[in-house]
């Protein structure tokens, strides 16, 4: 009988579901364990929260080093990514350890596939951060080099990837993610009871317009709010504006305040900062939002407009970086400038034939990706390591 090969998964991240690193290693360690062809074990250090321990079911291996829950968080961090996960790598005998994230340790036992969704801070130069995260950076794109393989969540993403890091473009492979199988319309009286009261604790009462994604400068929330603005006076009826999240720090040279331009705009009676909201509030804002508009100027893959057309909700989107790849032709992508975000709210709001034919549009665009083709397209590219190795 042949043997299964064992890959061994960086749980890291795990730690973090609400992040997109953390929601991608979720969802895929979540298809690697349905898989009867490989032999999976969660690399997770001693100290992780019980959830994660939870994860791992009877496929945890933990590290044979010292742990960690004494070291601050960032020395944790590098600390794990150069030892920990080596040691827990060994222990479970993996012909094969992935890094889901960008990270990897720099003496690597066995051939390693690391995942880079973005190269942001090797790019716009806003992201680059201070002269420790820019050291950091540099130790990763060492140790991402003597990976055997990159994997990206977009073709845009492996060009930037291969470009900056020198890497090869054969050895960095694009795999496009997916919506979790959650983000769908609503369906039946249960759903838009719960939405009605969604809205009504948000004191939403009019129909809105959407934002989901972040509030950093490459989000273009300002863009945003210039462009509803302008959209306005020609709209049939009265939308409010969304925007869900909040900055993660107070540099607001990365997290610039939109709040002076929205009442400079005259607009803080009709613009909704929701702040913080709970993952199912974020779902039924998808699916009872007019239309979502997503202005970003550079992401690595795109998961919120692919998220609302999972929603069966209008998409307006950026023709920017990898958005076209996500979107496709189920939403409307434009120059993310207000001229042409006004243009566009102002055609799709007004005209339900519109939003119709982009719900239909974007629900088929959806359809097209999904989480047990991602994992797919990532066992392969195991085995291609695998083969390699042998």
């Amino acid at each position: 009988m042949t043997m299964r090969p064992c890959v061994g998964f960086d749980a890291y991240f795990l730690e973090h579901p609400m992040t997109g690193m953390g929601q991608y290693a979720t969802r895929l360690w979540q298809e690697l364990l349905r898989r009867d062809d490989l032999d999976v074990r969660l690399l997770l250090p001693a100290d992780a929260p019980a959830s994660v321990h939870d994860l791992a079911g009877d496929r945890g291996v933990i590290p044979t080093v010292p742990g960690m829950s004494r070291m601050p968080a960032k020395l944790r961090k590098v600390w794990w990514e150069q030892f920990g996960v080596v040691s827990a790598a060994k222990r479970a005998g993996a012909d094969l350890v992935h890094v889901p994230y960008f990270a990897a340790p720099l003496r690597k036992p066995v051939p390693f596939v690391i995942t880079i969704h973005d190269a942001i801070p090797l790019v716009l130069k806003d992201y680059a951060g201070g002269r420790m995260t820019q050291a950091y950076t540099r130790l990763v794109g060492r140790a991402a080099r003597g990976a055997q393989l990159i994997l990206t969540d977009s073709r845009h993403a492996a060009s930037d990837v291969s470009r900056n890091l020198g890497i090869p473009a054969e050895r960095v492979v694009p795999i496009l993610l997916a919506a979790g199988e959650e983000f769908t319309p609503a369906a039946g009286p249960e759903d838009e009871t719960r939405i009605a009261g969604m809205r009504q604790r948000n004191r939403l009462l009019r129909p809105f317009v959407l934002n989901v994604g972040g509030f950093d400068r490459r989000k273009n929330l300002a863009a945003l709010v210039e462009g509803y603005a302008l959209a306005r006076p020609d709209l049939n009826e009265d939308f409010d504006l969304v925007i869900v999240g909040s900055a993660h720090s107070d540099n607001h040279r990365l997290y610039p305040d939109i709040v002076p331009l929205i009442d400079r705009l005259g607009l803080s009676s009709s613009v909704r900062l929701t702040g913080f909201v709970t993952e199912q509030d974020k779902l039924d804002l998808y699916r009872s939002a007019a239309v979502f508009v997503y202005p970003s100027v550079y992401e690595g893959f795109g998961l919120n407009p692919l998220e609302a057309m999972a929603c069966g909700t209008p998409v307006i989107c950026s023709n920017r970086a990898s958005l076209p790849e996500v979107v496709g032709a189920g939403g409307i992508s434009i120059d993310p400038t207000p001229d042409e975000i006004a243009q566009a709210l102002v055609a799709v709001l007004n005209d339900s034939d519109v939003q119709a034919h982009l719900r239909q549009r974007g629900l088929k665009q959806a359809a097209t990706m999904n989480w047990e083709a991602t994992a797919e397209q990532t066992v392969a590219a195991y085995q291609r390591v695998l083969q390699q190795a042998n």
